[in-house]
């Protein structure tokens, strides 16, 4: 008769632990839910920031703009024309 009852307390104590277990990590993760969603918040401005200052990049270090710059500090006449370098001979010499 002994063997039943603590059985059946043993149940009832693993029962109620893995209760208390549950209720614990239910209260982590609910907490850690509105973290992570900030961090997120957080992540799409920086992308956001991010692309917005790789364009503003591209567009301060492109060539017409270098020119144009160059042209205001009086490096290069406006009126130069352009020059281009073709080379006749193929770089790569087939056998």
């Amino acid at each position: 008769m002994k063997k039943p009852v603590f059985i059946i307390i043993f149940l009832l104590g693993l029962i109620i632990t893995l209760s208390i277990v549950k209720a614990v990590a239910y209260n982590r993760l609910s907490t850690s839910g509105v973290f992570v969603g900030k961090v997120e918040e957080e992540i799409n401005f920086y992308k956001t920031q991010n692309a917005i200052l790789s364009e503003e990049l591209l567009a301060s270090s492109s060539l017409m703009n270098v020119a144009a710059k160059a042209v205001k500090l009086g490096f290069t006449s406006e009126k130069s024309s352009l020059m281009v370098l073709k080379t006749s001979q193929p770089l790569a010499v087939k056998r």
